[in-house]
């Protein structure tokens, strides 16, 4: 049977690089969540996606499957299922042909994600991508013209389904709008209005459990580091390839821009020159001292010290779980790993931008600073409600 034909791997990162393993089931028929099989011994590596492996005639194809190992054995069922048909069609004496005449929803999807490269826009693209993949891995359908609303609401509560957010929701089904626009559909019929959801306010990092957690930092390169995040509103790839040569002393300045080399492009296409804290700078510059020979002021740690460092975030949850500031009530401090949700990168950024306008700074230069292409973004930071001279302006008011 045509099952033979489709494989699924899981493409892991492994201490010798990249690789592509066949992923392992269990006794009872499902897959064992980031295990593979290597040379015969089960090994398991966290970080990594799954893949199915497929033939177009002669060549072999790789197509990756978001989710978790639950939507990986899906879509293999349901690959098995479409190449079966194939395999008991022809031995039927009926030949399956695709009709030309129709767009294929496949073949229609890397041509959309090409166009988005073709216009050098590779945050979108990459989103277009993620997106897609995860549709199609839903949606059963083969032709455009077969698409329908209940299609995008079952990949709605597949979504849901998987924990993800009402606003992730939301941007992900304006992608897939994206899409289904290009393919000149009725897309008002069959993507509908986009799922609604809460506008929340960016969270932000208090001055007392910052002052806590840099007070428990015994590295220096976690001192360093968190110190640029919190000061700089970095993202977290652009602090994992900043370089020396991108740090200006003489000025005390860092300049933001794409790494070619390691495939590392800035949001939104636009660099920009950062003014760096006295004492950061300073602290840098006694630092690199002790780098010299390194290119990256922030490598990997207990590996190539010129490598990025992808494990940022685990470090943090570590750092935080150390120093006892984890919530103690969210789902990952009560999960096994102890890993709490209220800390992320991201949030020292929101913290970065909030403290700019909270002390005067205007919304143009915060936009330049921060690196957003549009002032609405930069928005969304501003806390009305919030600050010690509007609480005295408000206490001032007589209200009665």
């Amino acid at each position: 049977m045509a099952n033979k034909r489709v494989s699924l791997v899981r493409k892991c990162k492994t201490p010798q690089g990249w690789k592509r393993y066949p992923a392992l089931m269990s006794a009872n028929g499902k897959v064992k969540t980031d295990a593979v099989t290597v040379r015969g011994v089960e090994m398991t590596y966290p970080i990594g996606h799954y893949e199915l492996g497929s033939y177009v005639g002669s060549k072999r194809v790789w197509t990756r499957v978001s989710g978790n190992a639950t939507d990986a054995l899906a879509a293999l069922k349901l690959a098995q299922k479409r190449a079966n048909a194939v395999v008991i069609a022809g031995d039927a004496g009926v030949k399956v042909v695709s009709d030309p005449t129709r767009l294929a929803l496949r073949e229609a999807a890397p041509r959309f994600v090409q166009a988005a490269l073709g216009r050098k826009s590779m945050e979108a693209a990459e989103i277009y991508q993620r997106t897609l993949e995860d549709f199609l891995a839903t949606c059963s359908k083969v032709y455009a013209d077969e698409l329908t609303n209940d299609d995008v609401l079952k990949w709605h509560a597949k979504m849901r389904g998987a924990g993800l957010s009402d606003r992730t929701v939301h941007n992900r089904h304006a992608s897939l709008r994206a899409f289904i626009l290009s393919l000149g559909l009725d897309v008002k019929t069959i993507a509908g209005k986009a799922p609604r959801f809460e506008k929340t306010l960016p969270e932000i990092y208090e001055p007392a459990e910052l002052e806590v957690f840099f007070a428990s930092l015994t590295r220096e390169y976690d001192q360093n580091f968190f110190d640029l995040l919190l000061t700089t509103g970095l993202r977290e790839r652009e602090a994992m390839h900043l370089e020396w040569i991108d740090i200006k002393h003489a000025r005390s300045t860092l300049h933001v821009r794409s790494k070619p080399r390691f495939k590392h492009k800035i949001k939104d296409a636009e660099e920009r020159e950062m003014p760096l804290t006295a004492d950061l700078a300073e602290r840098l510059k006694s630092y690199r001292g002790g780098h010299s020979e390194d290119r990256l002021v922030f490598g990997r740690l207990g590996g190539k010290v010129d490598e990025p460092d992808g494990h940022l975030l685990r470090r943090l949850k570590g750092l935080v779980r150390d120093a006892g500031l984890n919530c103690g009530s969210c789902k990952g401090c009560i999960s096994k790993h102890r890993e709490c949700e209220k800390w992320f990168l991201h949030k020292f950024r929101a913290t970065y931008i909030t403290t700019l306008l909270r002390n005067g700074l205007d919304l143009r230069t915060v936009m330049k600073l921060s690196g957003h292409s549009d002032l609405e973004s930069v928005m969304r930071y501003l806390r009305p409600a919030e600050g010690a001279e509007v609480q005295q302006k408000v206490n001032a008011i007589k209200w009665r």
